[in-house]
């Protein structure tokens, strides 16, 4: 498997958990963006915006050395936020998760073997992903998303517990 099959298919998994999860909310009647469990975590609308923040910091911050896609978004559902939905429509999170994710995949249909193998220097990122490969930078994301729609499954089982 090379590394464009590698990204797609991990982006995929991401998206069929995610989706399921979401459709799995809807169909318990947890639709509240602002709805936060009993433990604590972060409310329903601030995982999903954080999801597609994190598409956005991998590809555009950390790889391209740029700047956000949607630094409004990126900014208010960034890591250590306190975890509130800000009140974006939950539509505006769908159409950032999908640009962020759309701009994952022309990355990587550009890239070319040398810049997965490419590594993130020190002063241009925290201090986690210096010497970081992009092929771990990537992998890191996917871990990252995932652990966060285990977060999704966490509230829609609070949510039904209180139901």
């Amino acid at each position: 498997m090379n590394d464009i099959q590698h990204v797609q298919l991990a982006a995929k998994s991401v998206r069929l958990w995610r989706d399921m999860e979401i459709r799995l909310l809807k169909e318990a009647g947890c639709e509240n963006l602002s709805y936060r469990p009993r433990s604590g975590m972060s409310s329903l609308g601030w995982v999903l915006a954080h999801q597609a923040a994190v598409y956005d910091f991998t590809v555009n911050m950390l790889i391209e050395q740029g700047s956000p896609m949607n630094p409004e978004l990126f900014d208010a559902y960034r890591p250590g936020t306190s975890g509130d939905w800000i009140g974006t429509p939950l539509s505006e999170i769908q159409e950032y998760f999908d640009a962020s994710e759309a701009n994952l995949f022309d990355w990587v249909k550009k890239a070319k073997s040398v810049d997965f193998e490419r590594t993130i220097e020190k002063g241009t990122a925290p201090s986690f992903f210096v010497g970081m490969s992009y092929r771990e930078v990537l992998t890191n994301a996917f871990t990252h998303l995932n652990y966060h729609t285990g977060h999704l499954t966490s509230i829609r089982k609070d949510w039904e517990k209180t139901r």
